[in-house]
C-alpha cells in the first residue's frame, strides 16, 4: 500500500511538472513546445532562430563560405550560438537563463548529480551500455536501491549516500534535452549526439568566460555539470519565460 501511495504521489508531481503548451515565435513563425517545471516555464526544444539577417548562430556542421548550411541539424538540435549571440536570440517574453535559474531547474529535478536522466530526451542520444555484463544486457538498468557493503567482520552495512541510481533516461518533466554538440568560432564542430551544452547569461570572473550547463551520453547517474568557458564557443540555447 505504501508503495502504491508513493507511486501515486510521483505521478501527481510529474503531472504538475509537465503542463505543456506551444509558443510561436513571431519573428519567424517557428513553434516551440514549452513546459512548466516547478515555478519556471521553459522551452522544451533548443532554440532555432537565425536572426533578422540570417546569420545569428550556426547549424551543426555548417560551412557558410561553402554554402553548406545543414538545416536538418538545426531542425533537430536547434542552432549553436556564441555567448553574445545567445544573449540576443530569445524572443520577447523569454530570456537566456542565468546560472541561478539553471540551478533552480536542476535542483527541482533532483540535483547536479542525477537531474540529467530526468531532463534528457528519451531518444536522440548515443546509446551506452551501463550494465557492464554482456552485449545482450539492456542499455540502462533500474537499480535505485541502497548498495550492500560488507564490513571487516562480514556484516552487511548500508552507509548513507551509498545508492545506485536508475541509469535509464526518463524525461519525466518533459524538458527533452537533446545533445546538439558544440562548435568553435572558427567553424569546426564536435560531439553531436554525445554531448549537450547550453549557455547561461552569467559571466565568469574572467570577462571572456561565461557559465554553461553540460550533459553527456555516458554519465549513468545523469549529472548536469556547471562549467565556464570562452564566450566564443558555440553552444545550444534554451529560453526561459520572463
Amino acid at each position: 500500500m505504501k508503495k502504491a501511495i508513493i507511486a501515486l504521489l510521483l505521478i501527481c508531481v510529474a503531472a504538475f511538472a509537465q503542463q505543456k503548451d506551444i509558443f510561436t515565435d513571431s519573428r519567424d513563425g517557428k513553434e516551440y513546445k514549452t513546459v512548466q517545471i516547478g515555478e519556471q516555464v521553459w522551452m522544451a526544444q533548443n532554440l532555432d532562430y537565425h536572426g533578422s539577417d540570417g546569420y545569428l548562430g550556426l547549424c551543426y556542421g555548417a560551412k557558410p563560405k561553402e554554402e553548406i548550411m545543414n538545416l536538418e541539424n538545426c531542425k533537430k538540435y536547434g542552432r549553436l550560438y556564441d555567448w553574445e549571440e545567445a544573449n540576443q536570440a530569445c524572443p520577447k517574453g523569454w530570456h537566456l537563463p542565468t546560472k541561478g535559474e539553471w540551478q533552480t531547474l536542476v535542483n527541482f529535478a533532483g540535483g547536479d548529480e542525477v537531474a540529467g536522466k530526468k531532463l534528457k530526451a528519451k531518444s536522440g542520444w548515443k546509446e551506452y551500455d551501463f550494465s557492464g555484463k554482456n552485449p545482450r544486457s539492456p542499455k540502462c538498468k533500474w537499480t535505485e536501491q541502497t548498495k550492500k557493503q560488507i564490513d571487516d567482520r562480514g556484516r552487511v552495512i548500508s552507509p548513507a549516500g551509498a545508492v545506485e541510481y536508475d541509469k535509464c533516461v526518463t524525461d519525466e518533466f518533459g524538458f527533452s534535452a537533446l545533445p546538439g554538440g558544440f562548435g568553435h568560432s572558427g567553424g569546426s564542430f564536435v560531439d553531436v549526439g554525445n554531448y549537450g551544452s547550453w549557455w547561461s547569461a552569467t559571466t565568469g570572473s574572467n570577462a571572456g568566460y561565461a557559465y554553461y550547463r553540460d550533459m553527456n551520453y555516458d554519465d549513468g547517474a545523469g549529472a548536469v555539470i556547471r562549467l565556464g568557458y570562452a564566450k566564443s564557443y558555440l553552444y545550444s540555447v534554451r529560453c526561459v519565460q520572463d
